[in-house]
């Protein structure tokens, strides 16, 4: 019996479904420690004229409320900062912040005096677009692992059912066919007399080599 030929397809699907696997676990590795290593969240307290450390990534100024970034002016060693132009959120402990104020772009650095003209407690934080991953390290890397992942699993799933049609049907061994009982010759004992009268499957009736009676 001749084996059918793998369809051209199936051949593809290994090597494509270790491809989108691999992928989409990179993707989701590289997604997930962006996570984790984004700018450290470490809120200060502040009160109008203390100083704070603002350093090369820069500084931002957060809320417990949402609705202060709405009213307020901060300035950081007498230059204004900017203000978002939407609402931006972290959580550090459980809670919610909300960002009020970020340093500009070419932003001095050291430690310089904030002001805040609000009743409202601010605090001095990471720069707020540093809290937010992007990129193959953020976002976009979770979701193009989640769309790989499943994609080199289904290809998987249909390589094994290519390579399993394509497989030959095996015929029963001929070896493993026995006698049917019935019509199989009785076992002869080696130091027994000879058998008597024809031979088990052999002719019956007159025997015509022999000489005619008398």
């Amino acid at each position: 019996m001749t084996s059918p030929q793998r369809p051209p397809g199936a051949r593809v699907l290994w090597p494509l479904a270790a491809l989108l696997t691999v992928a989409g676990l990179v993707l989701l590795v590289l997604g997930v420690l962006g996570s984790r290593d984004r700018a450290s969240a470490d809120m200060v307290g502040v009160v109008a004229g203390d100083r704070v450390s603002v350093g090369a990534d820069g500084l931002s100024v957060w809320s417990r409320s949402a609705g202060t970034r709405a009213g307020t002016v901060c300035t950081l060693d007498a230059e204004t900062l900017e203000r978002p132009a939407e609402d931006f959120t972290i959580q550090v402990g459980g809670e919610q912040f909300h960002e009020v104020a970020r340093t500009p772009a070419g932003h001095p650095t050291g430690d310089l005096p904030l002001v805040c003209d609000t009743e409202d407690t601010v605090y001095a934080g990471p720069f707020g677009p540093a809290t937010a991953p992007t990129g193959l390290r953020g976002g976009t890397g979770l979701t193009l692992g989640l769309l790989l992942l499943p994609l080199g699993l289904a290809c998987a799933a249909l390589a094994v059912l290519a390579r399993r049609r394509s497989e030959p049907e095996k015929g029963r061994d001929p070896g493993a066919y026995t006698l049917d009982p019935r019509t199989a010759p009785p076992p002869r004992d080696p130091y027994g007399p000879p058998p008597s009268g024809p031979p088990q499957g052999g002719p019956t009736g007159p025997r015509y080599d022999l000489p005619p009676p008398p």
